[in-house]
C-alpha cells in the first residue's frame, strides 16, 4: 500500500509539474519577442516590462481596439502615436497602429518618454493606463505615488495585473 502512495504522489507531482510548464508556455507565449528585445534595448526598457505591458494592454492581439479607441499590441491612442510619430520624425499613419513593429516601437519610446517624467516603474504604469495629469494628482510633495489615491477603478486593476505579468516575466527569465 506505501508503495501505491509513492507512485501516485509521483505522479501528481510530475502532472503538475507538466500542467505548470504547459500553462507558462501557453498563457506567457508570444510572437513578438525579437520585436521587444529590440525596441526595449533601444529605449533602455526591461524587456519583461514591456511584455508585461502588451500582455495587460492587448493580450498580445496585434488588431485589438480598446472603448476608447487605443489601438495595436501596446494599445496606443492615435492622438498620442501622431505625436510619437512627430518625435520620431516618422511618417504618421493611423493604420500603422495594427503593425506589430510600429507599435512597440511607438509603445517603447512612450514607456521611456513616461520613465523620463516620472520617478518609479509604478507610477509609470500608472501614467500609462490614466495619463500623465492624473497620475501627476496622485503623487506626494517628493513627487512619490501615493497608492492608495490612485482613484481610476480600471488604473488600479491595470496596476495590479502588470505589476503580476512583469514578475512572472521575471521569474520566467530565471527559471
Amino acid at each position: 500500500m506505501r508503495k501505491f502512495y509513492i507512485i501516485l504522489f509521483a505522479s501528481i507531482c510530475l502532472i503538475s509539474i507538466v500542467l505548470f510548464i504547459v500553462f507558462n508556455f501557453c498563457v506567457y507565449k508570444n510572437d513578438y519577442d525579437d520585436l521587444v528585445e529590440k525596441y526595449s534595448n533601444e529605449y533602455r526598457l526591461e524587456k519583461e516590462f514591456v511584455l508585461a505591458i502588451i500582455k495587460a494592454e492587448s493580450n498580445f492581439d496585434e488588431k485589438a481596439v480598446s472603448k476608447s479607441g487605443a489601438m495595436g499590441l501596446m494599445q496606443i491612442i492615435p492622438s498620442t502615436a501622431k505625436w510619437i510619430s512627430e518625435e520620431l520624425d516618422d511618417f504618421y499613419l493611423k493604420e500603422n497602429l495594427f503593425d506589430a513593429e510600429t507599435n512597440i516601437r511607438y509603445g517603447c519610446f512612450y514607456l521611456n518618454y513616461l520613465f523620463s517624467k516620472f520617478n518609479s516603474i509604478n507610477e509609470v504604469i500608472c501614467a500609462y493606463n490614466a495619463g500623465e495629469g492624473v497620475v501627476r494628482q496622485w503623487l506626494d510633495e517628493n513627487g512619490n505615488l501615493i497608492e492608495s489615491k490612485i482613484s481610476i477603478g480600471e488604473t488600479k486593476i491595470y496596476y495590479e495585473k502588470v505589476k503580476t505579468y512583469y514578475e512572472n516575466y521575471k521569474n520566467k527569465q530565471k527559471g
